[in-house]
């Protein structure tokens, strides 16, 4: 048996140039779609006026007179016209530029809109100058929105304003609303309805639900509007929503989702209004029976 040892060389084969993971392109490239995505976001809202972001906002909020296709929302003679900007918006004409027409316009809205504060100021005093009502005035809501001037009365888990699961107002809601009458009776704008309920519904198999309960109390108020002094031919809509546009998203069954919603309606809101319930005319239903194949 040697006693030398025996030396064992080993040599490593170095590489300069190895591959590394490719992980980081794929999280570059997640980056690089959301910043395009941000500033695509940022660009498109830089053509929105305030007018018109209002008025999306006000359509998330409360979509109760302005539900249409595009094709309806925006006037025919407009809806054909060709767009200059890059993206196609689906019909949607392009933000106004400030031409002698809309001059006119922003005169016209300007004192509309002034009217319309000018109404919620006589209802605020009108609800100051009564004691009983005044205390009411936290489950009154009044705001100049898009469509025009929004009223609404909230329930009160300790103040309702209608009896449980009726249709029937209580005293003080039914003058509350009379005296609101008493001051939109002034007004020369068509008004809108709308009754709202909470979540909490009636038995599966029952033939009242909340859609009717909502109907029936959005009619109740209009009488009280009318014996306010309100005129009849002036009332454009009354609409039961039941929980379907919530006041509190979070809480379904929060009483004051229980409300009446009354909207006075400018002109652009009554026009919306209006391009949505049109019957077609007399000549239109003969062509149609002559064409049918029937």
């Amino acid at each position: 048996m040697s006693d030398e040892q025996s030396i064992i060389i080993k040599r490593l084969t170095k590489c300069p140039h190895c591959a590394h993971g490719g992980a980081w392109k794929v999280a570059f490239a997640d980056f690089m779609t959301a910043a395009m995505a941000f500033f695509l976001m940022l660009w498109v809202l830089g053509g929105t006026n305030d007018e018109e972001m209002r008025a999306m906002a006000e359509y998330f909020r409360d979509p109760t007179v302005i539900e249409a296709s595009p094709s309806v929302l925006v006037p025919s003679k407009e809806a054909g016209q060709s767009s200059d900007s890059i993206i196609d918006m689906g019909g949607f004409k392009d933000a106004p530029k400030g031409g002698d027409d809309d001059g006119v316009g922003g005169a016209d809205k300007a004192k509309e809109k002034a009217e319309m504060e000018s109404l919620k100021r006589l209802i605020e005093q009108k609800i100051s100058d009564n004691p009983v009502l005044n205390e009411l005035k936290n489950q009154l809501k009044i705001e100049v929105t898009p469509n025009g001037l929004q009223v609404q009365v909230l329930d009160d888990r300790k103040r309702p304003m209608f009896g449980t699961g009726v249709d029937l107002p209580k005293d003080y809601a039914a003058n509350l609303l009379r005296e609101v009458g008493s001051v939109l009776a002034n007004t020369q704008n068509r008004i809108s309805i709308a009754g709202h309920t909470d979540s909490s519904g009636y038995h599966s198999n029952a033939e009242y639900t909340n859609w009717e309960l909502s109907a029936d109390r959005a009619n109740a108020a209009r009488r009280l509007l009318l014996d306010g002094g309100v005129v009849s031919g002036k009332i454009a809509q009354v609409v039961g929503l039941a929980d379907t546009v919530p006041f509190d998203k979070e809480n379904p069954y929060n009483p004051r989702n229980r409300r009446i919603s009354i909207i006075v309606l400018n002109q652009e809101a009554d026009e919306r209004l209006r391009s949505l319930s049109e019957a077609p005319g007399l000549e239109d239903l003969s062509g149609e029976m002559v064409n049918s194949p029937l």
